[in-house]
């Protein structure tokens, strides 16, 4: 019984080391993909905490753009920060920027232009007169609701709420397991949006491959917003 048990041992060792040398290309593609996963929710994670800086920065600045464009670029700074150093900091912020500019598009959500056009006012200031939203005493202005388009009906504190979204093209470095996530992002089955289409774009242009996120912030306006 001993000498069967043996021999069936060992013939599921024979037959084990015959299959190793195929199976080693799968585990190796698969802890690839398990690497790459890692740097994806990583960036997502940082997105999504740098899309909430973006918003932030806008509500404080009249929601200006440049503002937001501006935090962005300093909440995605962690992804290539590789010191701590001065210098490294320096870099990661240039590094940032950059790739803020290249990879990234943000969209103003709210207010659009029609909601600006219905609750705007006239303000005055030192330097002159200024259309903007009105952010001050809230619940003392009247709350009508008014139509802005699209079947939307809003009032001031609506008004207020400023929402972006931004949609970040994120760099895929692992090797193989970026050609594998762009076969399947790509195809018939997962159907991409714009969003990725956009991405697949700066692909063609840096010959790289690039996974679209997209994250959303919403926050209330602290200062009048502008358009």
């Amino acid at each position: 019984m001993s000498n069967k048990l043996s021999a069936q041992k060992g013939q599921s060792m024979v037959e084990f080391n015959l299959a190793l040398p195929f199976l080693m290309p799968i585990m190796l593609v698969a802890m690839m993909l398990i690497a790459q996963w890692g740097f994806i929710y990583s960036a997502k994670s940082t997105l999504d905490a740098a899309t909430v800086n973006a918003v932030r920065a806008g509500t404080l600045h009249h929601g200006d753009i440049d503002k937001i464009t501006t935090g962005l670029a300093e909440g995605m700074m962690p992804l290539f920060a590789h010191g701590t150093d001065m210098s490294d900091i320096l870099e990661a912020v240039a590094k940032s920027r950059i790739a803020v500019a290249v990879q990234s598009e943000i969209t103003l959500l709210s207010p659009d232009r029609a909601t600006f056009d219905q609750f705007k006012i006239r303000s005055r200031y030192p330097q002159g007169f200024v259309n903007e939203i009105p952010n001050n005493t809230l619940m003392y202005r009247n709350p009508a609701l008014k139509d802005v388009g699209q079947g939307r009906k809003l009032n001031v504190q609506d008004a207020n709420l400023l929402q972006i979204e931004v949609r970040w093209c994120q760099k895929l470095i692992v090797p193989f397991a970026n050609y594998v996530i762009e076969e399947i992002v790509n195809s018939a089955w997962y159907l991409p949006g714009p969003e990725q289409l956009a991405c697949n774009l700066l692909s063609q242009a840096t010959g790289d491959i690039y996974l679209a996120m997209v994250s959303q912030g919403l926050m209330r306006m602290q200062t009048p917003f502008r358009m």
